[in-house]
């Protein structure tokens, strides 16, 4: 078991170092004082496990242990500390295990044993499976070739939440200030930066089955999220949406198709409140098809599926005026007088409820008609 040691202090280095000479099958590959990986990264690709300080100077053992996992994520790494196990638990590391300096030969071997007997899952190095992830309605992962949806667990909410704020800005490197400002504004810099640091550990502990299929890049001053045969849902949907663009009868059955692929609202069980944005403009596109969709139908006089969009529309913006007047219109040339009335009235309420009044246009309809 090859092995890698950090810490700021050479007599803690030297003291470790005697301890794991005790134990067999192990070799220690560099130790250093340093925070820095640039000279070893090579020796990184052969590591096993990392005993790791976590009070480094410059740069945080968090931060530290966060590098070494971008670069070779099968790394196990091993906190060493002198802080005691309640100091330890603050940090909410998923780390393989922690060690009170001074480290006892008995505690050490048995982090060994650990490690032995919890190997990360082998690989398959020759082909990247495409992934399907879902964004529209529940959050899901669907691998091509399998027939249930990977279970992700994620170790606390804020690292599904910061997973998905890369997924939103995916491409784009998103800088650690800025993360910070979003999802920890609350506490101060320092410790935001921390919980920064585990939250990508946990990310990256949660995602080992997808990846060859989601990276997250450590840059200098930010993270950027790249995907590689991934569909995401949202994007796939619009492409295919405004790739069949034409609403001729031969091609309505497809849009339909199509518009039946959104599941349902962008993240739409999560309050985000930096989804907003994307979630309205996604339902406006949504929302404008469907109308399309729903005219197109009104005009060929395909009454049941013309209802079928236009309360579509409705069951989304219950105030949308237009389609409740189409309804309306449709309910009248069918003679069912009841359902007239029933979706005026219903639409005089949903307005009422913004403090808005009727179209004066459908008021005027409404008396005539009656």
């Amino acid at each position: 078991m090859n092995v890698g040691l950090f810490d700021d202090e050479i007599l803690a280095i030297d003291f470790l170092v005697h301890q794991l000479e005790k134990l067999e099958n192990i070799h220690v590959l560099f130790t250093s004082t340093q925070p820095f990986l640039d000279e070893k990264k090579k020796m990184l690709n052969d590591i096993d496990i990392i005993f790791l300080d976590i009070e480094m100077p410059e740069i945080s053992g968090l931060e530290l242990a966060e590098k070494i996992l971008a670069y070779n994520p099968s790394i196990h790494i091993v906190f060493v500390t002198a802080f005691d196990q309640y100091a330890i638990k603050a940090f909410e590391l998923h780390a393989l295990d922690y060690l009170l300096k001074p480290v006892s030969l008995d505690r050490l071997k048995n982090t060994v044993q650990r490690v032995t007997f919890t190997p990360f899952e082998a690989k398959d190095n020759n082909s990247i499976h495409p992934l399907h992830l879902h964004v529209l309605g529940d959050l899901s992962f669907q691998f091509e070739d399998k027939s249930e949806p990977e279970n992700i667990k994620w170790r606390t909410a804020k690292s599904k939440e910061l997973f998905l704020y890369l997924l939103h800005h995916e491409g784009s490197v998103v800088l650690k200030s800025k993360i910070v400002d979003t999802l920890w504004h609350h506490l101060d810099v320092e410790k935001a930066f921390s919980h920064l640091y585990v939250t990508i550990y946990h990310i990256r502990q949660a995602l080992q089955s997808s990846y060859k299929n989601i990276k997250i890049v450590n840059t200098e001053d930010g993270y950027q999220l790249k995907l590689h045969h991934v569909l995401l849902d949202k994007n796939e949907w619009k492409h295919q949406l405004f790739d069949t663009a034409s609403l001729a009868k031969a091609d309505l059955e497809e849009q339909e198709r199509i518009m039946h692929l959104y599941k349902g609202s962008y993240l739409e069980s999560h309050d985000y409140i930096w989804v907003e944005g994307e979630r309205f403009e996604l339902e406006e596109i949504w929302l404008h098809h469907a109308q399309l969709i729903a005219d197109a139908f009104n005009q060929t006089k395909h009454h049941e599926k013309a209802i079928h969009w236009y309360t579509a529309i409705l069951k989304k913006r219950p105030e949308d005026e237009r389609a409740a007047f189409a309804l309306m219109k449709i309910y009248a040339s069918l003679h069912y007088r009841m359902l007239v009335n029933h979706q005026y009235k219903q639409l005089q309420r949903n307005l009422a409820e913004l403090d808005l009044t009727i179209d004066p246009q459908i008021e005027a309809w409404y008396k005539n008609w009656r």
